[in-house]
């Protein structure tokens, strides 16, 4: 597509980017963390194939719509980690745990443009979205196991906080 239709789906996935943590925070709280986490990720991995496709029939307007998905789920899990971090590992050592689990952020910065790079000029951009879909639907299942240390395990998800008295 032309650079207009790059442009405003860059500008759409930063704002519904921002907008994704908020209503993330309310699904978190109506559904639990972690079925909302498992969520986000999969609405992520099914826009990168949505991408594939809407560039395969040429439609610019769901091209839009699927940068509108990726730019939600691309930011949303990221608001996620912030509230399990303390639910599955508790209040002490927040700051310090939560910092390792967003230094994955660190990682992706400074490896990831190359990579993406070298699988784009290996696999073209079919490959490179194929890739990022398939490795976001992996996560999704990973984090179907994410269960609190420490705890046996149940039939229940991730802690729920518990309401003030």
């Amino acid at each position: 597509f032309g650079p207009l239709v790059a442009a405003s789906s860059m500008g759409v996935m930063a704002v519904i980017n921002g907008i994704g943590r908020g209503v993330v925070g309310w699904l978190s709280d109506k559904w639990g963390r972690k079925s909302t986490l498992v969520f986000v990720i999969v609405v992520l991995g099914l826009a990168q194939f949505g991408v594939i496709w809407a560039g395969d029939i040429k439609s610019e307007s769901l091209f839009l719509v699927f940068a509108f998905l990726s730019g939600f789920g691309g930011g949303a899990f990221y608001r996620l980690f912030a509230t399990l971090t303390p639910d599955y590992f508790g209040e002490n050592y927040n700051a310090s745990n939560y910092g390792l689990v967003y230094s994955g952020k660190l990682i992706s910065g400074l490896f990831g443009g190359g990579l993406g790079s070298m699988v784009v000029a290996a696999w073209g951009d079919d490959g490179a979205y194929a890739l990022a879909g398939a490795t976001s639907m992996l996560a999704a299942a990973i984090a179907l196991l994410l269960r609190q240390p420490g705890r046996p395990r149940s039939g229940a998800s991730a802690p729920q906080p518990q309401a003030a008295a």
